[in-house]
């Protein structure tokens, strides 16, 4: 089922009158005449009472283009009443404005007309030039009937990004983009920190996988602290230089192995975790043992390695029975065996002082503590409620893909937007060409289009749509989001009335789509799925669900289950309000 019909056809009606605009074309029908050369006339999606100043009939229709007016509105009348023939009415239209009367031209205004959407000359011009580069005539349609109806710029780069929305998903786009990437030999620093920011949004979370993203992104630009900290945790080889170990960690990421294929080095997570919060214990004595060693030893043993000679026996012995006396007792058992073992050779000597000053610095564990914060992060997200997991990856969703770029960039806020997915983009366009950087094209215009759609927002309503990738979430694909709501009288979003309708694809229950309507905070939920028995086997699952509404304050009313595909082909209502006003004084001027 294609999610955006889904969308569409849930939509919440809205109640404000249509507001037309000098230019705009529509379509009324006369229905009553009265006294004084007025009349009721239907106007697109309204009823008006209009003041008559041409001689018109009841029960015919007129094409009518809204006139520059200081008062009350002015139409003109485009033309000879209709005729019952739909099609000759639109090329009629399209010869009296002088445009191109061409099949697509044609089928293009009459789904306007037939929606009754307003439209200005100018409109249609700029309409007929994308329509004609476009290929898919129905899709393409649908788009620039979307963009006229809700006052968008006409523009090929508008049309691309909301063409990429309806044409895939954000996972989608951002796999082929993160495949080719990681396929790339010469990786740039900007193509290593876009690689590991797209992994970041659409694998599958873990702790393993947290630890991989941290230590393949500080190795992938250049970053040295951590490979240095490691090394003196003794997780790492301490005879390992950086290049091996960048090396094999772009190899690594280039290959996309950060879900299950072992580690560089035969790293084991786990192990190293246990390690850093073993010297996060202890960093007190460590780093004041450390600092003694360094402040006694350094210039002793640094003479030693500049002559290539070991220190004498005296003086070794002397070194390794103060490092037993006041650093060891502090490591783990594993560091303590590597420690006792160290030879008097000048290279192993250098290791040991480097180790010695690498643990007696702050920074050091300042490093520490950053990676084991962000691995404990993680490892409670997992961990957490659907709730809590839910709500961090919406965060993480508007946070790294840069949804709010234009905003930040009109509040000189460019800082907090430059690690973000889409600035990085900006910058990859701009600096490459051939086929990544039209996948890269590809997925900002995605991410466009996503901005574009992303929320519509009046005085007393605001509408909102986020599509974000499900993995995160354990799902198999996307996950669409609409809501739909009143403001309150001091502009913020009511909790007491609006609705929100989640498009999924689950692993079992595959697709479904949840319809939740909140009105004075009772909440009733329709739920449209094709497996058979779904509202006996979910029986359970409404105490459940009953009981956390109520510890929100809110009282469920009904759930009802429905098939999500039927015969009439789509299986949901559309949503309608017929709304009458008193007919009082006059509204428009024919």
């Amino acid at each position: 089922m294609n999610v955006q019909h889904v969308l569409s056809v849930n939509r919440i009606a809205s109640h404000r009158p249509q507001v037309l605009k000098p230019g705009q074309i529509i379509q009324g029908k006369i229905m009553k005449l009265f006294p004084d050369q007025k009349a009721q006339i239907q106007l697109g999606s309204q009823t008006i009472i209009a003041q008559l100043e041409a001689s018109l009939s009841a029960g015919t229709k007129y094409h009518f283009q809204v006139q520059p007016s200081d008062d009350v509105v002015h139409l003109r009348v485009l033309g000879d009443q209709l005729k019952n023939q739909a099609a000759g009415n639109v090329m009629e239209l399209l010869q009296q404005l002088g445009l191109k009367a061409t099949r697509s031209n044609a089928a293009l205004v009459q789904s306007l007309i037939g929606e009754k959407i307003p439209f200005t000359r100018e409109q249609l011009q700029r309409a007929f030039q994308l329509l004609n580069h476009a290929k898919n005539s129905q899709q393409s349609q649908r788009i620039i009937k979307g963009m006229i109806s809700k006052g968008l710029p006409l523009t090929n780069s508008v049309y691309q990004a909301l063409a990429s929305v309806s044409s895939g998903g954000i996972t989608g786009n951002m796999a082929s983009l993160l495949h080719q990437l990681r396929q790339n030999p010469d990786q740039t620093s900007l193509q290593q920190n876009l690689a590991q920011r797209i992994g970041q949004m659409i694998e599958p979370a873990s702790v393993r996988q947290s630890f991989v993203n941290q230590v393949a992104a500080e190795a992938l630009g250049d970053k040295q602290q951590l490979f240095q900290t490691l090394k003196a945790a003794g997780a790492v080889d301490p005879a390992l230089d950086f290049s091996t170990w960048k090396a094999e960690w772009t190899t690594y990421a280039r290959q996309g192995n950060g879900i299950n294929g072992k580690m560089p080095f035969q790293l084991d997570h786990a192990k190293i975790v246990q390690t850093l919060e073993s010297l996060m214990k202890h960093q007190t004595n460590i780093k004041n043992a450390s600092r003694t060693l360094v402040q006694q030893w350094s210039s002793t043993i640094e003479r030693a390695v500049m002559n290539d000679r070991p220190l004498t026996n005296q003086v070794f012995l002397q070194l390794k029975q103060q490092l037993a006396k006041s650093f060891l007792p502090w490591l783990t058992t594993a560091q303590q065996q590597i420690a006792k073992h160290i030879d008097n050779s000048p290279h192993q000597m250098q290791q040991l002082l480097t180790t010695l000053q690498i643990l007696a610095i702050d920074q050091t564990y300042t490093t520490l503590e950053n990676v084991l914060t962000s691995l404990k992060a993680e490892g409670r997200l997992l961990l957490a409620s659907p709730k809590e997991q839910f709500l961090n990856h919406v965060q993480q969703m508007l946070r790294y893909t840069g949804l709010n770029y234009e905003n930040q960039l009109a509040g000189n806020n460019m800082h907090m937007q430059q690690d973000t997915i889409k600035s990085m983009l900006i910058q990859f366009i701009q600096q490459s060409d051939g086929a990544v950087n039209e996948r890269s094209q590809q997925l900002l215009n995605f991410l466009n289009g996503m901005q574009i759609q992303s929320v519509n927002e009046t005085v007393n309503a605001i509408q909102a749509n986020l599509q974000m990738p499900g993995q995160k979430l354990g799902l198999p694909d996307d996950l669409h989001l609409a809501f739909s709501g009143h403001k309150t009288e001091d502009g913020k979003v009511s909790a007491d009335s609006c609705r929100i309708l989640f498009y999924l694809n689950l692993s079992h229950l595959e697709e479904t789509v949840i319809d939740m309507h909140v009105q004075k905070r009772a909440v009733s939920v329709t739920i449209y799925n094709d497996q058979q028995n779904l509202a006996e086997r979910s029986a359970a699952l409404k105490p459940v669900l009953s009981e956390g509404l109520a510890s929100l304050d809110y009282h469920l009313s009904t759930i009802t289950f429905k098939p999500l595909h039927e015969n009439n082909g789509t299986g949901h209502e559309t949503v309608q309000t017929t709304y009458q006003k008193p007919y009082q004084g006059v509204d428009y001027r024919i």
